[in-house]
C-alpha cells in the first residue's frame, strides 16, 4: 500500500474514531437527558394528580376519580396510571399498548431507556384513601432519541466526508513531489533523465529532490560522455575529415560484406570520380582550395547518385568511390553525366575557372562472389577510358550484358510465383554463448520452376524497380502469421521491413489490422528497420515503431553501426535490440580502431538496456572478439546456413 493511501486510512480512522466517540457521547447525554424529564413528568404528574383526587369530597365516588384519571391520562403520554386502594386493590387503571413503529427494535434494544414509576398519596384531610402510581411510556423518548440519532449520524457523516475529502486533497499537495519523485526513480530504471525544475517547499522533500537531480544529472553526463566517445571513434576510424564521407577503411569494409556470397545481397553498380590535376590546383591556388574542391565533388556525388542503401566514399587524395547496391549501369546515366557537367561551376565558385582541374567518371556493375581486387581492377580499367575520352567525361564498363531480364518478363514471375506460393520463408537465428536463440532473422526465398532456391538478392532488384515491395513485405507476414499459429512454443521471428512500409499507407493500415486481428502472436514477433530509414525519416518511422509497441512486438535496427553521424537517438527511440552491419565482422578481429567503436557501442548500448547481435560471423576467432568487446549475441555462417523455416 503506498505512503499515501496508510496515511489517508490513518488520518481518516483518527476522524472516524473522533466523530463515533461525539456522537456516541451526545447520544448518551442525550439518553440521559430524556431519562430525566421521565421521570420528573412522571413524578409531576404523580404529584399533581394526587392532589386533585385528594380534594374530592367524598372518597366512594369512584367515578369523578376516574374522570380525573381520564383527563390526566389523555393529555399525556404514560404507559399507565393506577389508583389503588389502602388494602392494595386495584381501583381503577388506565395502560397505554401504543407500539413504536417510527423506531427500529435493534435501536430499542441498544439504547434501553427504563420506564420510570411515580407513586402520590390519595387522602382525605388526614385520613389515607390509597396510593396512586403513574408510568411514563418511553415510546417519545424513543422516537426523539432516534430523531436526535439520525440528525446527528448526518451531521457526522457530512464533517467526516468533507473531512476526508480535504485530507485527501491537502495529502496529495503535500506528497506531490513525492509521486514526482516516484516518476524521476522509474524514470532512471528506464535509463531515461528526467529533472524536477521545480523544487518542493517542504525542507525535507525539497533535499531529495535535490539530491536526485544531481544524481541525474550525473547519469546523463556520463550517457553524453559515451555517446561523444562512439561518435569521436567512429569519426576517427571511419570518416575522411575533408569531405565528411567514408574512409578507404570503411569503404573496404562495407564492400567486403557486399560481395560476401553468404549474405543476402543484390548486385549493384559502383563508381569512381578521379581528380585530375588536383595538386596543380593545390599549388596555384592553395589546399584550402582544394579540399573545398573534394567536398564539393562529395556534395554534387552524393546528390546525384542518392540511394537508399548507397555508400559513399574518399579512396585517396584524388579518388572519390560510390557503391550503390541493387542498381543496374542504366539507372545512372544521367545521374553521371550530371555530375561531370557540374566541374566547371564548382570550379568558378571556388574562383579558379581557369585551372585545368578535371575530372573522370568511370562506372562498373559488381556482383555477390567477386573478389575486391579483380572489381577495383575493373573499375581502374574503366576510368583510364574516361581519361582517353577527354575531361569531364563519363565512361561505362558493362561487364553484365546479358544478364539482365526484361521487366516484362520480371513481372511475370513475381506473378507467378506469388500465386504458385512459391516465396518460402527461411531463418538464421541470433545465439549467445550458452545456444539460447534471441531471435530467428527471417529470409524470403524463391522456389524458381526448376526447383532451385533463390535468395533475396536475385529477385529483390526487380520487385523494387516493379514497386513491389509492400507486396512482397505483406507476403512474408502472412507467411509468418500462419506459421505462427500451428507453432505455438516458437522463438521471436524477426521480419525486415522495407521503406515501402513508410510510404505506402494502404500497406500500413493492412499491417496494422493484420497485427490487431492476431493479437495473441505478435508477443513472438519482431520488426527490424535499417538504421538509414530510422535517422533519415524518423517523422514517417518512429509513430510507426510506436504503433507496433502497442501491440508487445519488439524492435530491432539493421546494418547498424557503419552510418556515419550520432548515436543519440537511442536514448529517445529504445529499441530492443540492435544488429551491428556485417561489415564489422570484416574487421573486428585485426583492427584496433573498428573494435574500439564496436566497444563504445557496446557500452552504450549497454547503459541502455540495449541487446548488440553481431552479424555475419563466420568463425570462432570472430565470434571470440565480439564477445571480448561486450557483444552478447551473434548470428551467421559460424552456426550454420540459413535454413527453411518450417524444418
Amino acid at each position: 500500500m503506498s505512503l499515501n493511501k496508510q496515511m489517508i486510512l490513518f488520518i481518516a480512522s483518527m476522524v472516524f474514531i473522533l466523530l463515533l466517540g461525539t456522537f456516541t457521547l451526545n447520544l448518551n447525554n442525550t439518553k440521559n437527558f430524556l431519562q430525566a424529564q421521565l421521570e420528573s413528568h412522571a413524578q409531576d404528574t404523580a404529584t399533581s394528580l394526587g392532589l386533585s383526587l385528594s380534594s374530592i369530597e367524598n372518597p366512594e365516588d369512584i367515578s369523578s376519580m376516574e374522570t380525573m384519571i381520564n383527563a390526566v391520562f389523555d393529555r399525556g403520554y404514560y404507559a399507565s396510571i393506577s389508583l389503588i386502594d389502602m388494602e392494595q386493590i386495584t381501583l381503577y387503571q388506565r395502560t397505554n399498548s401504543k407500539s413504536m413503529d417510527s423506531v427500529p427494535d435493534w435501536f430499542i434494544n441498544t439504547i434501553q431507556l427504563e420506564a420510570p414509576e411515580a407513586q402520590a398519596l390519595v387522602q382525605t384531610g388526614w385520613i389515607p384513601v390509597g396510593s396512586l402510581s403513574v408510568i411514563s411510556h418511553t415510546g417519545h423518548a424513543y422516537a426523539e432519541l432516534w430523531k436526535t440519532a439520525l440528525t446527528l449520524l448526518a451531521w457526522f457523516g457530512i464533517a467526516a466526508l468533507a473531512a476526508i475529502l480535504i485530507v485527501i486533497y491537502t495529502l496529495n499537495l503535500m506528497l506531490k513531489p513525492l509521486k514526482d519523485m516516484e516518476k524521476q526513480a522509474e524514470a532512471i530504471v528506464k535509463k531515461e533523465y528526467l529533472i524536477q525544475d521545480q523544487l518542493p517547499s517542504t525542507i525535507e522533500f525539497r533535499q531529495v529532490v535535490s539530491a536526485m537531480n544531481a544524481m541525474v544529472n550525473k547519469l546523463k553526463t556520463v550517457f553524453e560522455r559515451d555517446a561523444n566517445t562512439a561518435e569521436k571513434l567512429q569519426k576517427m576510424a571511419y570518416q575522411d575529415s575533408v569531405t565528411e564521407l567514408s574512409n578507404r577503411r570503411h569503404f573496404e569494409m562495407i564492400v567486403d560484406s557486399l560481395l560476401d556470397p553468404n549474405e543476402d545481397v543484390p548486385a549493384g553498380i559502383i563508381c569512381l570520380i578521379r581528380v585530375k590535376e588536383l595538386k596543380e590546383l593545390n599549388d596555384q591556388f592553395g589546399y584550402l582550395v582544394g579540399d573545398k574542391l573534394m567536398k564539393s565533388l562529395a556534395d554534387e556525388m552524393k546528390l546525384n547518385l542518392n540511394h537508399e542503401k548507397g555508400v559513399f566514399a574518399r579512396l585517396n587524395g584524388t579518388e572519390l568511390i560510390a557503391v550503390l547496391p541493387g542498381l543496374v549501369g542504366q539507372q545512372i546515366d544521367k545521374p553521371t553525366q550530371q555530375i561531370t557537367q557540374a566541374m566547371p561551376a564548382i570550379l568558378t565558385s571556388l574562383d579558379a575557372a581557369e585551372a585545368a582541374t578535371s575530372i573522370s567518371l568511370a562506372y562498373t556493375d559488381y556482383q555477390p562472389g567477386e573478389s575486391r581486387g579483380p572489381l577495383l581492377g575493373n573499375l581502374d580499367f574503366a576510368i583510364e577510358q574516361a581519361e582517353k575520352q577527354g575531361q569531364n567525361t563519363v565512361y561505362y564498363y558493362n561487364t553484365q550484358q546479358d544478364q539482365q531480364s526484361p521487366t516484362e518478363s520480371w513481372e511475370q514471375t513475381l506473378t507467378q510465383a506469388i500465386d504458385e506460393k512459391r516465396f518460402i520463408l527461411f531463418q538464421q537465428s541470433a545465439y549467445n554463448l550458452d545456444r539460447r536463440v534471441h531471435d530467428q532473422e527471417l529470409f524470403i526465398r524463391l522456389k524458381d520452376t526448376d526447383g532451385t532456391i533463390r535468395s533475396a538478392g536475385y529477385f529483390m532488384p526487380a520487385v523494387e524497380k516493379l514497386r513491389k515491395t509492400s507486396e512482397i513485405d505483406q507476403l512474408v507476414i502472412n507467411l509468418v502469421i500462419q506459421h505462427l499459429k500451428t507453432h505455438l512454443d516458437s522463438v521471436i521471428l524477426a521480419i525486415n521491413l522495407s521503406k515501402s512500409v513508410l510510404e505506402d499507407e494502404t500497406f500500413q493500415r493492412t499491417l496494422l489490422h493484420t497485427l490487431a486481428s492476431n493479437a495473441k502472436l505478435t508477443h513472438r514477433i519482431a520488426f527490424e528497420l535499417p538504421e538509414n530509414l530510422i535517422t533519415d525519416q524518423k517523422a514517417q518511422a518512429w509513430p510507426l515503431i510506436a504503433d507496433l509497441r502497442k501491440f508487445g512486438i519488439n524492435i530491432g535496427i539493421d546494418h547498424f553501426g557503419t552510418r556515419l553521424g550520432n548515436v543519440r537517438y537511442l536514448q529517445d527511440l529504445r529499441p530492443d535490440y540492435i544488429k551491428l552491419d556485417a561489415a564489422f565482422s570484416k574487421a573486428i578481429e585485426n583492427d584496433e580502431q573498428t573494435r574500439s567503436y564496436v566497444s563504445s557501442l557496446c557500452e552504450l548500448a549497454d547503459s541502455l538496456d540495449i541487446d548488440v547481435i553481431a552479424m555475419a560471423v563466420e568463425n570462432e576467432e570472430q565470434l571470440k572478439a565480439f564477445n571480448e568487446l561486450g557483444v552478447k549475441y551473434s548470428q551467421g555462417y559460424f552456426y550454420g546456413a540459413p535454413s527453411a523455416l518450417h524444418e
